[in-house]
């Protein structure tokens, strides 16, 4: 094999087992090497533990309390059953290099799967992409088991450096957008191109997926642009695709989607954009295509509460459309500005209350524990959390992510003391505030998933109905 990209484990380890299964970048990057002439295949790692039913929105706040301590133990175990259960898949596939997506919060994972690696296999290539090493890859190369970072969009660099190390001799020195060590130092070569027209790209290759039980993670997702037009200062979507947006057309799209339901006959379909709904004559096309083919399937797409309005809520619903998930975050007006969110409580009420009585299921992001976050912001966001009409409330904890406006504004010394091995999105250990104590945070923290377990209680009665 050529190359066998990874999804390290994250929430497995935690005691947390995600809906949908597998990350939708890695098939799709899988289909494109494939395309270009080479072997390889997808091993979603989280698949590869059960800790019984799927459930994606748990809101048991001792659970995710332990969780975090419960992950640090297993990235630290040689011993432990994932770790083993990667090292035999190196050995049966033995793959010239390996390929790691790396999200910030994973970062144990991506290094004690790179360790796992290098002990079957010292030989094997470590490559590691995503949007954590793309904005500090120098940082990440301070792990002398990983070799090469591939920066942002991965199609291009990746191929023609798994080409490269294939035909040999072996040139980095040639392949634009990568890090890599020589020498014991880092190297990098200037940018690539992006790819200019996002339907050259073929559909997720889903039948690389190694030992994927398709029965048990139903959910398939689908992104229909790259980049996103906003600019919110916890996010570096918008950067991390040179402040660009992309769309592929609606006739990709949706022969990937026919393909999907022909092949997968999914039981829901998440459209996984930054905002599908921004571009409100792509979306009113996008429903019309689905209903004049007649395909009725269920699926979920991201929206914004400033950006939607009855009509499009209602051409949505038309064409088999369930649920929203709107980036709510915080229920002060303050905070709001202060991230760059461009939406005002107002319009947030009023667009929840258009979606409720369209029969739509709402999920919304919080995001806890902000740097200039006061108690009276936390206080706001709790009470709006209570009186919003939305069902599903999905709690985070801030992280600093490199890549984001937050991240440039810190000091060298607080970049440098952030252990990133100790963050993760629902961890308690998280503490990047200033105007409260870490205890003080966390209890806001568990009033938020308290509030988030009562609503989900009463969305769960209402399905029952």
């Amino acid at each position: 094999m050529d190359i066998l990209l990874i999804d390290p484990p994250y929430k497995s380890l935690k005691g947390v087992v995600a809906e949908s299964g597998y990350v939708s970048s890695l098939v799709s990057l899988a289909g494109f090497l494939r395309e270009n002439g080479l072997e390889c295949g997808v091993l979603t790692c989280d698949l590869l533990l059960d800790y019984g039913p799927s459930q994606l929105w748990d809101f048991d706040v001792e659970k995710y309390a332990k969780g975090q301590k419960q992950y640090k133990a297993a990235v630290s175990d040689d011993n432990h059953e994932i770790w083993k259960k990667i090292g035999r898949y190196i050995e049966e596939y033995n793959p010239m290099s390996v390929g790691i997506t790396y999200l910030t919060p994973c970062q144990n994972s991506v290094n004690q799967a790179a360790k796992i690696i290098k002990m079957v296999n010292p030989g094997t290539a470590v490559i590691v992409g995503g949007h954590h090493p793309s904005f500090i890859p120098e940082d990440v190369l301070g792990n002398p088991d990983i070799d090469y970072v591939v920066l942002g969009e991965g199609e291009l660099a990746l191929t023609a450096l798994v080409k490269n190390l294939k035909n040999k001799p072996v040139k980095p020195e040639n392949i634009p957008g990568i890090y890599y060590r020589k020498e014991n130092q880092v190297l990098h070569n200037p940018p690539g191109p992006l790819i200019k027209n996002l339907d050259d790209l073929p559909f997720a290759a889903l039948d690389l997926l190694i030992d994927c039980d398709f029965k048990k993670y139903s959910r398939h997702m689908i992104g229909t642009a790259r980049g996103c037009p906003y600019n919110c200062s916890f996010c570096s979507d918008r950067r991390l695709w040179n402040n660009r947006v992309r769309r592929r057309s609606i006739d990709h799209v949706v022969n990937e989607i026919k393909h999907l339901i022909k092949t997968r006959n999914p039981s829901g379909v998440d459209i996984i954009d930054g905002t599908f709904t921004y571009d409100r004559s792509y979306a009113i096309q996008f429903c019309d295509r689905l209903i004049e083919e007649g395909l009725e399937f269920k699926w979920h797409c991201t929206a914004r509460y400033d950006n939607i309005d009855r009509q499009l809520i209602e051409k949505l619903k038309q064409a088999g459309c369930v649920a929203l998930y709107f980036g709510l975050e915080s229920g002060s007006q303050d905070i709001l500005s202060s991230i760059n969110k461009r939406t005002t409580l107002k319009g947030i009420i009023e667009t929840s209350e258009m979606v409720a009585e369209s029969g739509l299921t709402s999920i919304v992001s919080v995001l806890v524990g902000l740097p200039q976050e006061t108690k009276q912001d936390l206080e706001s966001t709790l009470s709006l959390m209570e009186s919003l009409k939305a069902d599903i409330f999905d709690i985070n904890n801030y992280i600093p992510l490199p890549g984001t406006a937050f991240y440039d504004d810190m000091s060298t010394e607080q970049k440098i003391n952030i252990d990133w091995g100790s963050v993760g999105y629902k961890s308690f250990d998280n503490y990047f505030t200033h105007h409260m104590t870490h205890e003080m945070l966390n209890q806001y923290l568990k009033q938020a998933y308290k509030i988030a377990g009562r609503k989900m209680k009463i969305f769960q009665e209402k399905m029952a109905q």
